[in-house]
């Protein structure tokens, strides 16, 4: 679906993004993530032809984007649904008209747009809004309003820039399960760039960590979580203690998919096997459909085989470190 090869950007002189590897495959909930500046935003701009860039392939649905005369250029954006921040909706325009402004901008010729307006009101459960204007709306519901405007067009993928930052936790945990809801109907592919780590468990299925124009890790969400590579354990704010006397070995627990047997695995260890530890660092997260984490916790030399017995008869998925 999305294929970037070897790509770089410069802008005033600075490099933005520098030699960046990623596959975005059909049906993906794909996160970027990245502190500010790290160029994230940058590249999602790439993807959808707002921004150039200076060398390497960018190949979105088997067209390669930096190819294209400006007209077609044109045409690949319609195909592409954006959503932002801030929304950016027409404050003198009602929701249908804010709704029907891509078809205008775009020249479209679809047939039945009215019913295909009330289509995605009802999908975005805003039906009984339509003739509001954005200052009669809830922060959640105006972006529900950006995302049924994004959709209006029958987009093969929706591109999300941090649109959920100016939402509450709670508006913000609507809007995610909006997003799973249209990837799983619709079948559209999302690419969501955020600073927000509960965004990317929510939804996730693989992302991207960028650092400084460069990506430094990618692949299946999960997996990075539980690897807690070092780029992500400071973007996350964690501390990471990894050193250590001697006379103890550190276990880090993966546990992938939690049963009611494994919780509170840790009080329970303890307990059944009177051994005494430290918890490093660590922490169990809900992701999209099931509760996964890592923990790392120190144990003296000669506790060791108790905890990995102990870990093996309660069919804990775990590894040392």
């Amino acid at each position: 679906m999305i294929e970037i090869r070897n790509l770089s950007k410069t802008f005033d002189g600075k490099q933005v993004l520098q030699g960046i590897d990623l596959v975005i495959e059909k049906g993906d909930i794909y996160g970027l993530v990245g502190v500010s500046g790290a160029g994230k935003s940058t590249l999602l701009r790439c993807i959808n032809g707002l921004e150039s860039f200076d060398s390497g392939d960018l190949i979105v649905d088997s067209v390669q984007i930096n190819r294209l005369s400006n007209k077609e250029l044109r045409y690949f954006r319609s195909g592409i649904g954006m959503i932002f921040q801030q929304f950016s909706l027409l404050e003198r325009k009602t929701v249908y008209e804010n709704i029907l402004f891509p078809l205008k901008c775009f020249k479209s010729k679809m047939n039945n747009v009215d019913q295909r307006i009330r289509e995605v009101l009802e999908l975005v459960e805003l039906s009984d809004k339509i003739n509001m204007l954005p200052r009669q709306l809830s922060g959640g519901q105006k972006q529900r309003v950006a995302i049924a405007r994004a959709l209006i067009m029958n987009p093969k993928i929706l591109l999300c820039d941090e649109a959920t930052s100016a939402l509450d936790p709670n508006i913000t945990q609507s809007i995610l399960e909006l997003l799973k809801k249209i990837n799983r109907e619709l079948g559209i592919t999302i690419v969501v760039v955020t600073h927000q780590m509960s965004v990317v468990k929510g939804i996730c299925n693989k992302m991207g960590v960028l650092s400084s124009g460069k990506l430094k890790a990618a692949g299946n969400a999960q997996e990075i979580f539980l690897n807690t590579p070092e780029i992500l354990d400071d973007f996350m704010g964690e501390e990471n203690y990894r050193d250590g006397t001697s006379d103890q070995k550190k276990i880090k627990l993966e546990i992938i998919q939690r049963s009611g047997e494994n919780d509170d695995i840790l009080s329970r260890l303890a307990i059944e096997t009177g051994v005494k530890f430290e918890l490093v660092w660590g922490g169990l997260s809900k992701y999209s459909d099931s509760i996964a984490g890592a923990l790392m916790i120190r144990v003296h030399e000669e506790e060791y085989s108790r905890i990995e017995d102990y870990l093996d008869k309660h069919r804990v998925e775990w590894r040392k470190l």
